[in-house]
């Protein structure tokens, strides 16, 4: 009788192994049908294509477009070694694929569809499972930022990104379902099975298992947190710490309008221009944000960057002050550049 992680990984072989433009009534009844009647290979033949289209998929949708927006380590903390993986899936479909001119396919083994890049899969696997961890916490933070560049609704961009970022996680919880029922299925054959390979997906999808566990339960809490953020429909002034560059820190009231940022100590203003702002550089666990800001004026008669720190009270106001930043800073970028034609940098 399985066991309760392999029933779990199961249904998620229903879900990769099904094209997404084809439904079926129940995941469990045409997985079973087809383990029925066709051989191993050819349910992996089957699993590897479909995890590797949908890879593509949601590569294509996600982690590429969003490299104009995010930088590389913001990049890496969501996506992880996805490319890297989305690599290893293209090999395997390509080396599947040759094999497939084999007269008799049933007496392809595991070890000859899996053995040649099985050592790089392993280790890539580890570090992409041990991350994932982290994911509620970086999606959490960047969610805000991906719907509005992408103009996603925001619900959609978390549900797909968590699905994306679960595929991996699925993808060895179904493979190691599919060696199990070759072991069982194909006792005759148990001198010729590569034990190593067995009991590597065995240990990762125990290790999948329990992250598919608690990211699909963390998915509810960044809904949650999410659409508390996004009923801030107007943002009010509001007192932080400002710094300039290394300058002393300073208590600000700070208003933002629809071309600048405003501050304000007793008597004295301040501001930056929003399409000048460059870069915003994100810090949650000190609720800080540093807007990198062109100036153009300095005493060479150059750009000069200047770095403009913002602390908060707490993580609350910085990721609501935060998505509006953002918002604002992309629109006030828009609007000069239909003024004046030309690249804001």
């Amino acid at each position: 009788m399985k066991s309760n992680d392999s029933l779990s990984s199961s249904a998620s072989y229903a879900t990769i192994s099904s094209i997404s433009n084809r439904k079926c009534d129940s995941g469990f009844s045409e997985t079973t049908s087809f383990i029925q009647t066709s051989t191993c290979f050819e349910q992996i033949l089957m699993l590897e294509r479909t995890y590797h289209e949908n890879l593509k998929q949601y590569i294509i949708k996600y982690s590429r477009p969003l490299r104009r927006y995010l930088n590389p380590t913001e990049i890496v903390d969501l996506f992880q070694n996805i490319e890297k993986i989305a690599a290893i899936s293209h090999s395997m479909v390509r080396h599947c694929e040759k094999l497939c001119d084999e007269d008799n396919t049933s007496n392809i083994s595991i070890s000859l569809i899996y053995q040649s890049c099985f050592d790089v899969m392993i280790d890539s696997y580890n570090t992409y499972i041990s991350r994932s961890i982290n994911v509620q916490a970086i999606l959490k933070q960047y969610c805000h930022k991906i719907a509005y560049f992408l103009q996603t609704p925001i619900d959609l961009v978390i549900h797909e990104i968590i699905e994306f970022i679960l595929l991996p996680i699925r993808y060895i919880c179904t493979l190691n379902d599919l060696f199990e029922l070759f072991v069982i299925n194909y006792s005759d054959l148990m001198n010729s099975i590569d034990w190593n390979i067995i009991q590597n997906i065995r240990c990762l999808s125990k290790q999948a298992n329990n992250i598919l566990y608690l990211l699909c339960h963390d998915e509810i809490s960044i809904l949650e947190s999410s659409q508390n953020l996004t009923l801030q429909s107007d943002i009010s002034s509001i007192i932080v710490l400002q710094r300039t560059n290394k300058e002393p820190w300073e208590t600000k009231q700070i208003e933002l309008f629809d071309s600048k940022l405003s501050f304000t100590k007793t008597n004295q203003k301040s501001s930056i221009c929003l399409s000048n702002v460059i870069q915003i550089e994100e810090d949650l666990s000190n609720a800080e944000i540093c807007l990198i800001v062109a100036s153009t004026y300095s005493r060479y008669s150059s750009i000069e960057m200047i770095r403009v720190y913002i602390r908060f009270q707490n993580k609350n106001h910085y990721l609501i002050w935060l998505e509006h930043l953002t918002n604002a800073i992309g629109k006030a970028k828009d609007r000069n550049w239909t003024e004046n034609h030309e690249v804001v940098i």
